[in-house]
């Protein structure tokens, strides 16, 4: 069976005067085959194009009225990748905060994968941020499989057993979008990794999350970088790299996992 990997960050674009070390070194050293990239502004594409070479996609190109200095997506692919088809999200309150690919990648065959950074609710409002997820969900609920998604979430939710949603709740698409029936179909590849090796079940003495990728000012850890999988696809192994992520000039983790598939 092939296994292959994917990994997905969020730069910060606002800390990048505070590198220590190089955020590309990084991204190589997570030897992924496709990275998904959140906050990345546009006069940075020529550098990550310059350093990692391969094929690469960034929203600011395929969505026409963004500019250079917005944050936007993008997508790194090996070389040999052929792109069939890529776009921004046109339904999302902010298009260029999304991206995807149907894409043949020389080894795995065809692969769906998209890049996406929700609204937060603080800076964005509410309604922002549900109207982004409900979005998202329908397009992933339709999107051709095999199907992989890397996401800055924005979300604080990380119990330990799944929830059921509540229509009630004012973030419903939310708690839906992560919860035990999310419309969209796909697993959460680093709980599967934790439920597959029988690791999750020694955090239930523990408080969430199950793991931190961004820290926010008050000194709490939440996990909102995620990587979703659709069912062809197996998460056998995953790690978040919080420490060397802050070193490289960003507040949230790189996140990898590896996937066996599609099957």
């Amino acid at each position: 069976m092939t296994t292959w990997r994917a990994a997905t960050w969020n730069l910060d674009h606002r800390r990048r005067n505070q590198r220590r070390t190089s955020p590309w070194e990084l991204i190589r050293r997570a030897q992924a085959d496709v990275c998904a990239l959140q906050e990345v502004q546009g006069h940075e594409i020529g550098i990550i194009r310059n350093e990692l070479p391969g094929v690469s996609l960034f929203s600011q190109e395929l969505y026409e009225p963004a500019n250079l200095r917005w944050m936007g997506c993008g997508l790194l692919f090996p070389d040999g990748t052929e792109i069939i088809e890529a776009d921004v999200f046109p339904e999302l309150p902010k298009p260029q905060r999304g991206l995807w690919a149907r894409a043949q990648l020389p080894e795995q065959g065809e692969v769906t994968i998209a890049s996406w950074h929700s609204p937060n609710a603080a800076g964005d409002g509410r309604e922002t941020k549900m109207a982004a997820y409900r979005a998202m969900s329908a397009w992933l609920a339709a999107a051709p499989r095999p199907l992989v998604l890397g996401a800055d979430l924005n979300t604080w939710q990380d119990p330990i057993e799944l929830e059921q949603a509540d229509p009630a709740n004012e973030y419903y698409e939310e708690q839906e979008f992560l919860g035990a029936e999310p419309r969209h179909g796909l697993l959460d590849a680093y709980r599967t990794v934790l439920e597959r090796q029988g690791r999750i079940e020694g955090l239930r003495e523990s408080a969430p999350p199950l793991a931190v990728s961004h820290v926010l000012k008050g000194g709490a850890g939440h996990r909102m970088d995620r990587i979703l999988v659709s069912a062809e696809l197996v998460p056998i192994e995953g790690e978040y790299w919080y420490d060397e992520a802050i070193e490289a000039g960003s507040d949230h983790a790189l996140h990898w996992v590896e996937l066996e598939g599609p099957r």
